[in-house]
Order: C-alpha cells, then sequence, then structure tokens
C-alpha cells in the first residue's frame, strides 16, 4: 500500500507541483533506499521509532551524513504528503544528521585569469571557455547554463532570462564584457544547428560528463592543475559578489535563492578577507 501511495505521491508533485524529472528521480531513490532499509508496506508501520532505525541502518551502510540528509529530505517530504492526505495520523518527519559545515573554496584571481586567457584553439575549446565566462559573471547553475537558449538572451538590455529550480524562470543581468564575449561566441556558431547556446554539433543539450572533462582538459592546458568542478564558479560568483559590496538580498534572487539562509551558506569568507576586516574595523586598533 505504501508503494502504491507513493506512485500518487509522485503522480502529484509531477502533475500539480510541476516537478522536474530530475526531481522525480531523486525521490525515487530516496524510497529505494528506505525500502531496502525497512522493507514495510503499510502506513500504520511508520513510527518515530521505525523512522530513526532507518537512519541508523543508512549511517550502518557507511552512508556519509550530508548525503544521510539527502535521503531524509526526500522521505520526509513524501511523509509530509502522507499526514496531510489523511494516510497517517501523526506528523512524522526525521531530524537531519549534524554535518560539519567546511570552507567553499572558490578560485583565485590568477587561476581565473589564467582560464579567461587562455587561447583556444578548437570550437571545444572555445565553448568550455565561453561557459566558464558566463559562470562567473551571472553566477547562474550550471544545469540553467546548459538549457539556455538563445532566444533567452536580451543584449540590449543585458538580461538572461534563466529557467531555474522547479521550473522558475527569472531574470539575471549581465556584463558589457560577457556581451563581447558571447556575441563573439555565437557568431562562431552555426546558426541552424544553434537550439542551446551551449550544444552539441548537432543541437542537441551536451552532457555535463563530457562537458567537465573538456573544462578539465581546457585547465590543464592553462597550466591549472585543480580547477574544482563547475559548481565552485558559482560559489566564486557568489564570494565575489559579496566582497565587492554587493547587497546579500540583491545576491539570492540573482542566485535564484528561495531563501536568504542558502545564499548565506553560499558565501564563503576567506581568512583573508576575514583578516582585513578585523584589522579595519577593530575597536581596539581605533583607541590606539
Amino acid at each position: 500500500m505504501l508503494s502504491e501511495l507513493f506512485e500518487q505521491f509522485l503522480r502529484e508533485r509531477k502533475y500539480l507541483k510541476n516537478v522536474t524529472p530530475k526531481t522525480i528521480s531523486y525521490y525515487h531513490n530516496c524510497w529505494d533506499s528506505f525500502r531496502r532499509l525497512v522493507p514495510v508496506d503499510e502506513p500504520h508501520y511508520l513510527t518515530r521509532e521505525l523512522l530513526a532505525n532507518y537512519v541508523v541502518r543508512l549511517r550502518e551502510s557507511d552512508v556519509k551524513p550530508v548525503s544521510c540528509n539527502t535521503y531524509i529530505s526526500g522521505m520526509n517530504a513524501f511523509l509530509n504528503w502522507l499526514n496531510e492526505h489523511g494516510h497517517i495520523s501523526e506528523r512524522l518527519a526525521m531530524k537531519k544528521l549534524r554535518v560539519e559545515q567546511q570552507v567553499i573554496k572558490t578560485l583565485d584571481d590568477p587561476t581565473l585569469r589564467a582560464i579567461l586567457a587562455f587561447k583556444s584553439q578548437t570550437p571545444g575549446e572555445c565553448r568550455v571557455q565561453t561557459l566558464v565566462s558566463l559562470l562567473l559573471d551571472t553566477g547562474i547553475r550550471i544545469d540553467e547554463a546548459l538549457t539556455l537558449k538563445p532566444e533567452s538572451i536580451d543584449f540590449d538590455n543585458m538580461l538572461l532570462m534563466v529557467m531555474g529550480k522547479g521550473t522558475k524562470e527569472r531574470l539575471v543581468p549581465f556584463s558589457f564584457e560577457l556581451r563581447r564575449v558571447l556575441v563573439k561566441y555565437m557568431a562562431r556558431m552555426p546558426q541552424k544547428v544553434l537550439r542551446y547556446v551551449f550544444c552539441t554539433r548537432e543541437g542537441s543539450k551536451l552532457s555535463y560528463h563530457n562537458l567537465n572533462r573538456d573544462y578539465r582538459s581546457l585547465s590543464l592546458k592553462a597550466g591549472i592543475e585543480k580547477e574544482g568542478s563547475f559548481h565552485r564558479l558559482r560559489h566564486t560568483f557568489a564570494t565575489n559578489y559579496v566582497r565587492s559590496g554587493g547587497n546579500i538580498l540583491y545576491l539570492s534572487r540573482v542566485l535564484g535563492h528561495t531563501t536568504l539562509s542558502m545564499t548565506k551558506r553560499y558565501v564563503g569568507v576567506e581568512i583573508d578577507a576575514l583578516r582585513e576586516t578585523q584589522v579595519r574595523t577593530s575597536l581596539m586598533s581605533r583607541l590606539k
């Protein structure tokens, strides 16, 4: 019965909440994990003790706390749905595990200059370099960049119409410098296959895996050994935005975050910036 209810939950999420196929797949993964470790199929078996046992079994299976929290979030959404629809009388939810907050690494200026100053020799290298420029200048997600269409770029007003999580559209501004890069890049692309700004030769959506491989290859040619993932570029944008005096409320809107707390987690403040701020604002130094 729980299996049938879960399928109903997915249908409502898909057709009433309009969640993406990627989110549906995420819920499936959470459910598969739950059924594997806690094989029950009746709502009345769901108790706080059973849910606590599920989390214990996750940890016993060597699942990292951050991954446990991913499963917990997905299952909590289903548990909340069960309660709202009267399938369980108690509002059940699993508490997330405490996760050590790591300092978010960003790319330093010499690394960024090396990537941006690299002389691209192939269309693939030009595509990656343009993509890096876009991510650094706007802070959009890599998935948002890979689904960006030519008609979504307003070159006159320097705005992107981005389709974010939950199929929510938002406008993201970009700089004059990026406009020059995009115009030059798109002029080199065959217009008959330009379904997406960053696409294959046939015009279809690029594979993240292949694009990440090309990014690593270009970075090595530029003399960079540890460039990190594309997501690090988003963190680099966010940190630079705030360190340059940008308003965190505006940053939250640009990044497409639903809460300010999400944005605060994105902004990694480096130790040098902390030291400079402390020296500049120190009461002891002022009273000296």
